[in-house]
């Protein structure tokens, strides 16, 4: 005897939510690389900016920025997903919430260097022409 259950059910189910535990190094890995090319864009930026000639003193600020406020900010965000992947339940609704963390750290990464490059440029300018 056929059951008129059996394939509708197997249609219905949804697949199975990926593991809480992977989250933690996936976030290690994309908190290490975003802080690698905000690195590497700020030193391009910055040495663009340099030979266009721009204050040698830009270099020191982009040190600063980059040790006292992009590596504890990642460093941060990288330690949240490690203790939620150890203490949470799997659910889309945390892997929507990664995701989500995933963008925002890649845009600030990559959007970041060119903002405040272009701001220091334009505070220069206009200090130089107050002062000139």
């Amino acid at each position: 005897m056929a059951s008129a259950f059996g394939p509708r059910l197997w249609r219905r189910s949804t697949t199975s939510v990926p593991p809480a535990r992977s989250l933690g190094r996936r976030m290690t890995w994309h908190a290490a690389t975003a802080l690698v090319a905000f690195a590497a864009l700020q030193i391009w930026l910055v040495s663009g900016a340099i030979a266009a000639g721009a204050p040698s003193a830009l270099i020191v600020v982009a040190l600063v920025m980059l040790l006292a406020l992009a590596v504890p900010t990642v460093r941060a965000v990288e330690r949240r997903w490690y203790h939620l992947s150890r203490q949470a339940l799997a659910s889309w609704g945390l892997h929507a919430r990664f995701r989500r963390d995933v963008r925002r750290l890649w845009a600030a990464a990559l959007a970041l260097p060119f903002l405040w490059v272009s701001g220091a440029l334009a505070a220069t300018d206009a200090i130089a022409a107050i002062a000139g």
